[in-house]
């Protein structure tokens, strides 16, 4: 068999809905949405982590469907909430499940919980409530500011504003907030599609 017969079939195969790919028994799921039915079946339903982690069954449908993929916010939220490896959500590489002495749980920590307990925080410490408020808040100051928020590009002000409302009994909690407000609108000043958006 040639090269060209060879690539005929496997894109027949491939548009067949044949899986091709080699099977050693130690595949991973190769898809996100293979693995969000995977975490399905093993939490009991859509509903049950829809409520967990505080997402709308739409958008877990969504994700098993392979309609959508999750943000990363949102990958780190199902990690956490579920006892899941982040690696795994989002790579399919690893176990499933996190056994609490993984890097995979140092990756997922939030700078403020490793200072506050100095040292690498235990799964299930990510207030998905405050995780949501900060992205929305942070969307919000972007378009403010004149540009498109993107959850990847602007990750470290994400973890910023997350560990502000940390703190929001601080005394200074209003002044980080200007603070911060002024962090966001220099960044959207300086991006080079600001003047584009």
């Amino acid at each position: 068999m040639n090269d060209n017969s060879r690539g005929s079939i496997l894109a027949d195969a491939a548009s067949g809905g044949m899986d091709v790919r080699p099977h050693d028994g130690s595949a991973q799921p190769s898809s996100f949405a293979t693995r969000v039915r995977a975490v399905i079946k093993m939490s009991g339903s859509v509903s049950e982590i829809a409520r967990r982690c505080g997402f709308s069954e739409g958008v877990v449908r969504s994700w098993r469907d392979g309609n959508t993929d999750p943000s990363r916010g949102r990958c780190v939220t199902m990690a956490k909430t579920l006892g899941l490896s982040l690696v795994w959500l989002a790579a399919g590489e690893g176990p499933m499940i996190l056994d609490g002495s993984s890097e995979d749980v140092a990756r997922t920590d939030t700078s403020e919980s490793r200072e506050r307990s100095g040292g690498p925080a235990q799964a299930g410490t990510l207030d998905a409530s405050r995780l949501a408020a900060a992205m929305k808040l942070l969307q919000s100051d972007i378009e403010m500011a004149g540009s498109r928020f993107s959850p990847v590009r602007h990750a470290d002000l994400v973890a910023e504003m997350y560990a502000i409302l940390g703190r929001s009994g601080d005394a200074d909690y209003a002044d980080r907030i200007v603070a911060f407000r002024r962090t966001v609108v220099g960044r959207v000043q300086s991006e080079p599609d600001a003047a584009a958006a």
